[in-house]
């Protein structure tokens, strides 16, 4: 009779054959998560158990929210809109066949002249913006809400600061104030040539006038749309009058400014042929009152002498009055030609005073502010717990090391109980 070790069985249930579907335990089977898979019903109870600590963050975060939006100073901006009229050149439509406008190339990036403007719509805020524009409004007159007399705009930018601007230059606003600062350096403004203004020989600005030149920077915003050519320039200040005079102040300086871009080889020649017209008109002068004070003594010349020169005071007479002929048609034509190549720029909107502030925009700093505290507190709460976790599972392997030593001794019950008095008494 044979046996069952004769036959290859052994007692108990049959093991189960490798490959037989049966489940395997981790990420890859149906078993029981690994204790370093993380689940969101693990993220929403980290969650739920600090958010005493979440909801402190939050209020925090709020208040000084609320708290800047309501010291922070109004702003109001005032916009005016401006617009290049189109202006032809002397070339007409720049050599084109007839029927064909000179702008009609201008979509396909092919330009061929005739434009006497030289000046495009897209080149405007960088005129507006440029420093020359800027030092003409910090010199200009303003009246500012919190000083009783009237200043000009570098003598407010450059005054000794009150003590709530710096409660928020070194409070709430500080990281602005950081962020100014590392800009400063970043840009390289100290460098050579960074304050040099044209029309003045290359004069570099005062200390006073740089504070001035980026404060006023700071408080004009443009844009251009692409389409039409219409501008609009915005100037923000903290007051409504305020804020219109700036917009006006930058509005005339601009067009003064796009006046002399566009016409200062023009202007140029014009001072060069005025110089050279008022010789002109010095030297003729001399020659004909010698030719009158030379007839005065010699009414009848009879001698040749007297008759050559006679005739070469007439030569000289005569050619001066031809170099001032010539010199006042130049003179003419220059003037004609400064006034065609005069840019017009058309005023579509004057600027005016807002009725209502454009910031602080208080809602969305206090929402913003909820969020960006709900977003610390969760952060704040995930990183407590992942090293609270790691000390708990550090704890537990090592419980489970005694356990395992004394659990054929019959000791784990009172090792365990001495170890979790011993916790208690740390604790306490």
């Amino acid at each position: 009779m044979s046996t069952a070790d004769d036959q290859g069985q052994t007692e108990g249930p049959p093991e189960t054959p490798p490959g037989d579907g049966a489940p395997k335990s981790g990420a890859g089977g149906y078993g029981p998560p690994r204790e370093d898979e993380v689940s969101l019903l693990d993220i929403l109870l980290v969650l739920a158990r600090h958010k005493t600590l979440i909801m402190r963050t939050v209020l925090v975060f709020t208040l000084l929210g609320v708290t800047y939006a309501l010291l922070a100073p109004e702003q109001f901006t005032s916009e005016a809109r401006v617009v290049r009229e189109a202006q032809e050149g002397g070339g007409g439509s720049g050599g084109l066949p007839s029927g064909i406008p000179s702008g009609a190339l201008s979509s396909f990036g092919i330009n061929l002249g005739g434009s006497a403007s030289g000046l495009t719509p897209a080149a405007f805020p960088e005129i507006l913006e440029s420093r020359e524009v800027r030092l003409a409004v910090a010199r200009d007159t303003f009246r500012f809400p919190d000083v009783e007399q009237p200043m000009t705009f570098q003598e407010y930018a450059n005054r000794p600061p009150g003590t709530v601007d710096l409660l928020l230059k070194y409070t709430l606003v500080l990281p602005f104030t950081v962020k100014d600062v590392i800009g400063d350096a970043l840009s390289g403004e100290s460098g050579a040539g960074k304050n040099q203004v044209a029309g003045t020989g290359g004069r570099q600005l005062t200390e006073e006038e740089h504070r001035a030149v980026k404060a006023v920077g700071g408080k004009i915003a443009s844009s251009v749309d692409e389409e039409n050519g219409l501008m609009t320039i915005s100037a923000t200040a903290g007051g409504p009058k305020l804020a219109s005079s700036v917009a006006e102040s930058f509005l005339n300086h601009f067009t003064t400014r796009v006046r002399e871009i566009r016409t200062q080889k023009v202007q140029e020649r014009l001072d060069f042929v005025e110089e050279r017209f008022e010789e002109a008109e010095q030297e003729l002068e001399t020659v004909e009152e010698r030719l009158a004070q030379f007839l005065e003594r010699n009414q009848n010349p009879t001698t040749a002498t007297l008759q050559f020169r006679r005739d070469r005071l007439q030569r000289q007479v005569s050619f001066k009055e031809q170099l001032y002929s010539e010199l006042q048609s130049q003179l003419t034509q220059t003037r004609l030609d400064l006034q065609r190549r005069q840019p017009v720029v058309t005023v579509v909107e004057e600027p005016v005073a807002p009725m209502l502030r454009s910031a602080p925009k208080r809602t969305l700093i206090t929402v913003f502010a909820f969020m960006l505290g709900l977003v610390f507190g969760m952060g704040a709460a995930l990183v407590r717990s992942f090293f609270l976790d790691g000390a708990d599972k550090e704890e537990k392997r090592k419980m489970k090391g005694i356990k395992t030593a004394f659990e054929n001794e019959g000791m784990t019950g009172r090792i365990v109980d001495y170890y979790q008095s011993l916790r208690r008494r740390a604790e306490a």
